[in-house]
């Protein structure tokens, strides 16, 4: 829709000695607001885009990982085990598994070492017991068993 008093005001503006330059200023401001606007958008695009830590982006294009999966085996009881170093992308919760055992059936996890040894500070765990953490690496959870070939599976899945 023309606003024809706009269309007016510029007809008399390019009548002027002056109006030419004028018009020209106008026009080189919108086009540099319009630069202004697709620059601010690339912005907001990039902003809104998933934020997925680099070292869990190069799965190939277009891929995301479903689930992340790694295992823990204690091999000697009463010794702490730090979990594997793998980054968690940020609201993924990461699931817990005891598995597989020899005798003894209980296992231990805590948020570091010195209370996965602490009965006050640490949860524990029989086969296919299950514990949910929210952590932003498995590096910060620490495993213990009484006994040998204790496995913990950690799973995080979207």
């Amino acid at each position: 829709m023309v606003n024809w008093n706009a269309a007016r005001l510029l007809e008399a503006a390019a009548q002027t000695e002056s109006g030419p330059e004028f018009l020209m200023a106008i026009a080189d401001s919108i086009g540099s607001f319009a630069q202004e606007v697709k620059e601010s958008l690339a912005r907001i695009e990039e902003l809104l885009k998933d934020p997925v830590e680099e070292e869990r982006s190069n799965w190939g294009v277009g891929a995301r990982p479903e689930a992340i999966v790694r295992r823990v085996r204690l091999d000697t009881p009463g010794v702490a085990v730090q979990g594997p170093n793998v980054s968690i992308p940020r609201g993924v919760v990461s699931v817990i598994r005891q598995r597989r055992h020899d005798a003894s059936r209980n296992g231990y996890v805590a948020t570091n070492e010195r209370d996965v040894s602490s009965t006050g500070s640490r949860v524990e765990m029989q086969n296919n017991d299950t514990v949910v953490l929210q952590v932003s690496n498995w590096n910060k959870v620490w495993f213990d068993s009484d006994t040998a070939t204790t496995d913990f599976e950690l799973i995080a899945e979207q």
